[in-house]
């Protein structure tokens, strides 16, 4: 949700479909894998309409908005191998995330660098020598998001959680 003068206001979900390039080495020992990956995509976002009411107050003067522009991810990664092609795998670090959002065409519009966590499992199979296809699910906290202020210097923020699902493919060299 996002909110204002320490209220609680409109929930603003994120969501949509997203691309990332990511680049990550594994090593193997025995039926463990272990690594890191590095992962770059532009991320989800979300509109709550003008007028739409929560407890503390509303978007009155505009949409309610946040953008997660670009999300970057350093994670490192362990799974087990659940047979010669498949691997599953849990992962986690650090997210770093542009985001920009509040009330559209205010003053309680802003941008700013969100510094936070990542979490996630995945399944991982082996469709060559050379070519991997994956699912993995992973929650997504970057903290309180700040966007600006009101006209009395209120903070306008929201709550910088989400989950991802990711399906992609990767390819080694």
């Amino acid at each position: 949700g996002v909110s204002a003068k320490d209220e609680l206001g409109p929930n603003v979900d994120v969501d949509g479909t997203s691309l990332s390039l990511r680049y990550g080495r594994n090593t193997q020992n025995g039926g463990v894998v272990y690594g890191f990956d590095v992962d770059v995509s532009n991320g989800p976002d979300g509109i709550t309409p003008q007028g739409t009411k929560a407890t503390g107050w509303a978007c009155f003067s505009g949409d309610c908005n946040v953008s997660i522009n670009t999300l970057i991810s350093l994670r490192g990664r362990i799974g087990a191998l659940l047979g010669p092609r498949s691997l599953a795998y849990a992962a986690g670090g650090l997210a770093i995330a542009d985001v920009e959002g509040g009330i559209e065409d205010s003053d309680q519009q802003g941008s700013s660098t969100a510094v936070g966590y990542t979490v996630g499992f995945g399944l991982e199979q082996m469709v060559s020598d050379r070519m991997t296809v994956f699912a993995e699910a992973n929650f997504v906290d970057l903290g309180t998001l700040d966007f600006g202020t009101d006209s009395i210097d209120a903070t306008f923020d929201g709550l910088g959680d989400f989950t991802t699902v990711k399906l992609g493919v990767n390819f080694r060299f």
